[in-house]
């Protein structure tokens, strides 16, 4: 079964709405309403204006109302919605002198290491955001300042603390990038792993992915996710041997697939240490922008508030199948294996446990996709994405169909609200089961 929606044309721009109850205050209202179920209603009753979907794009493309910044150093404690509740957070922050709002800014987030605080992660990076005019948000843990805990919360306040500086500073969607050291690694590698879409590079630094069957802590599952990633992971060989053998693991995998950018800068003689003069960070993150729309999207998925990847997003998943921490028996051929061994064979079976989404753009409107696992997804599909007057083509598992049109506001509303990405406005949605 399947359905389909679609939506405009963009227009020249056009003067900016501001008055009370217009069409850019009504956005604005949505995007920033805290709580996202209303944040949900918000954008329906958005879409529910008399506004054409034509003059809707338009004032999105627009988006974003940004006072000036006083640059150099600030801290700010805001309340961030996580985990269904508001939560005081306290963000650091540093202002390049060269930021003007209207001139989008790359945005750089900083992950602390256990027991430390965001504060300490702004000087080693002062320079680059001056030189690359870059804004950087370190966040303070709000929760127990322990190791990364792997844990929803501590994701999706990485996540709130993003949103909120988003909101304040005019920021590049397709330049915002994440590093951290020791617990901050890890978090930059968890977020990306499982929000492959929201970063255009990562810098992990002495943190890395897992390989563990508690809690479902196994994001390695998630590795094709970020093939497609600009990675540079800078690790003591030395460090905790889990972690290194974590981490060599990782880009063993990324190279088996093909990962175009992810390279592993190892320190033969240092510990839970680094050098961060080893990478030349204008250089890398500066030619490292996302593309809002790839031709070919890979989305692994094994939690169902995980699914989202660029226009694709899983939407059913074959629950008898697909595990969080699936149950692995320990065999005599498993107990026989090195450590090594053990690794792969973990690896292997957590990944026959994860659903797979694969589609290709072979061309406006015509989409090859190949899945398992799973029991529905959607494409959210932008004007450049589709073929005026013609339906969209999406063989699935070697099953061709094609899809009609039906033009609706509620799909660009509900995207742009929770997402206000002024650079990919989805105008389709293209539902197959």
């Amino acid at each position: 079964m399947t359905g389909i929606l679609v939506g405009c044309l963009l227009f020249a721009p056009q003067g900016r709405d501001v008055a009370p109850g217009g069409l850019a205050s009504t956005i604005r209202e949505a995007v920033d309403t805290v709580d996202p179920v209303a944040r949900r209603r918000a954008a329906d009753r958005l879409a529910a204006r008399p506004e054409s979907l034509a003059e809707m794009c338009t004032a999105m493309r627009k988006f974003g109302d940004f006072a000036a910044a006083v640059p150099g150093r600030s801290r700010e404690n805001v309340e961030l919605w996580v985990g269904g509740r508001v939560e005081a957070t306290e963000l650091h922050l540093y202002t390049p002198k060269n930021y003007r709002p209207g001139v989008p800014a790359p945005l750089l987030v900083l992950g602390h290491g256990t027991g430390g605080n965001g504060r300490q992660m702004l000087p080693m990076w002062i320079e680059f955001a001056e030189r690359t005019g870059t804004v950087l948000l370190a966040p303070s843990e709000a929760g127990a300042n322990g190791g990364w805990a792997f844990s929803e919360r501590e994701r999706e306040s990485a996540r709130s603390a993003i949103r909120h500086v988003r909101r304040r500073f005019d920021i590049d969607e397709n330049r915002i990038y994440c590093s951290g050291i020791s617990r901050g690694g890890h978090l930059a590698w968890d977020v990306a792993l499982r929000y492959p879409d929201l970063f255009a590079a990562i810098a992990p630094m002495i943190g890395g992915p897992r390989i563990k069957l508690v809690q479902g802590q196994n994001n390695t599952r998630y590795l094709e996710n970020v093939a497609q990633l600009p990675i540079r992971d800078l690790q003591g060989a030395k460090d905790d041997r889990y972690l290194v053998a974590n981490v060599r693991w990782a880009f063993t995998r990324l190279k088996e697939l093909k990962a175009a950018d992810a390279k592993l800068v190892e320190f033969p003689d240092l510990g839970h240490s680094f050098r961060l003069a080893a990478v030349d960070w204008v250089e890398f993150l500066g030619r490292s922008k996302r593309d809002p729309r790839p031709r070919r999207v890979v989305r692994m998925v094994a939690e169902p508030r995980e699914v989202r990847a660029f226009w694709v997003e899983v939407q059913a998943l074959d629950t008898a199948k697909v595990k969080v921490v699936p149950r692995l028996v320990a065999t005599r051929a498993f107990t026989a294996l090195d450590e090594l061994g053990q690794r792969a064979y973990v690896a292997r079976e957590v990944e026959r446990h994860t659903a797979r989404l694969e589609v290709v753009m072979s061309g406006p409107g015509d989409f090859t996709a190949k899945s398992r696992l799973l029991r529905s997804f959607r494409l959210l599909l932008d004007e450049r994405m589709l073929v005026a007057g013609k339906g969209v083509v999406v063989k699935h598992n070697g099953v061709r169909r094609v899809h009609p049109l039906e033009r609706s506001k509620r799909v660009l509303c509900r995207e742009f609200v929770e997402r206000f990405d002024r650079t990919f406005l989805p105008i389709a949605e293209v539902v197959v089961r």
